[in-house]
């Protein structure tokens, strides 16, 4: 029995994992198979925002050994510390530990450094499969693009309402008489949408301080595809050639959420699960 596995593409690989450790603040538990690679589908612990991360065993080339089926759990924060101590000449390699419970990492180049993780145990949490979802609007967005819309919305208030309607696509943001509105078609081969297509009107209002953990990677993919249904949790996956694909589902606001921010701004965006996240400034580096 086995699983070893050598990541020597560190740079996407470090990216997407410290993009799921923003939003799962506390444990992930991954799923790792000989045919599908590694899985990871968990919720924050809110429930507002679910991570669905899956990388292909293909992007690991010839370097992936895994005889069984793997269900591992670790410390998401202490995955994030330990990626980010990686050097840019740094072969990794991944390899359980099964007597001892623990996840191995050791990162190769001029030195060896091993770092070692315990595991621990999973919580059996029912959730939903994104792609059984349906949605009424989707729109396929360039890659940096949904950082900029976000950033702007966030000048204004702590929400972002996301409309589409006639092949349009807005997002808006209102507080304290002050507006921000950001309009997209597809109108030429430099527009920001590259498709846009909506059943009707949608719309839906989604917290901004949630948003920014969701799109940590949207530069490091060329496009970004998006889908809601008016009042309906929101879908964005980033995939790429390599084998790495990265969604997410997140939770609308209440309607009444917009109302209650103009009144009391403060009172409803107070919640300290949704404190900033530091890698939102680092982003811009």
């Amino acid at each position: 029995m086995a699983l070893k596995i050598k990541v020597e593409n560190l740079d996407l690989f470090t990216k997407v994992l410290n993009a799921a450790a923003a939003v799962l603040e506390d444990d992930g538990t991954f799923l790792i198979t000989p045919q599908d690679g590694i899985t990871l589908r968990n919720m924050d612990k809110s429930r507002f925002a679910m991570v669905d991360l899956k990388i292909n065993p293909n992007y690991f080339s010839d370097d992936f050994v895994c005889d069984k089926e793997y269900l591992i759990t670790i410390q998401m924060q202490d995955l994030k510390r330990i990626l980010q101590r990686a050097r840019r000449d740094d072969i990794l390699t991944l390899e359980l530990d099964e007597a001892k419970d623990t996840l191995n990492f050791l990162f190769e180049s001029h030195v060896k450094r091993q770092f070692v993780l315990p595991l621990t145990l999973a919580e059996e949490n029912a959730l939903p499969d994104p792609t059984s979802l349906k949605h009424d609007a989707h729109a396929k967005l360039r890659g940096g693009a949904l950082t900029e819309f976000i950033k702007d919305a966030a000048i204004i208030g702590g929400s972002v309402k996301i409309t589409a309607d006639s092949g349009k696509l807005s997002f808006s943001s209102t507080q304290d008489k002050k507006e921000v509105k950001i309009d997209l078609n597809v109108n030429s081969d430099e527009s920001e949408a590259l498709e846009i297509t909506s059943d009707g009107r949608c719309e839906a209002l989604y917290s901004i301080d949630t948003f920014k953990n969701l799109i940590l990677v949207d530069q490091s993919f060329a496009v970004v595809n998006l889908a809601f249904s008016t009042n309906h949790p929101l879908k964005l996956i980033y995939t790429n050639e390599t084998g790495i694909t990265l969604g997410y589902l997140l939770a609308p606001m209440q309607p009444e959420a917009e109302m209650d921010e103009e009144e009391d701004s403060e009172e409803v965006y107070a919640d300290e699960e949704w404190d900033s996240n530091e890698d939102w400034d680092e982003d811009d580096e």
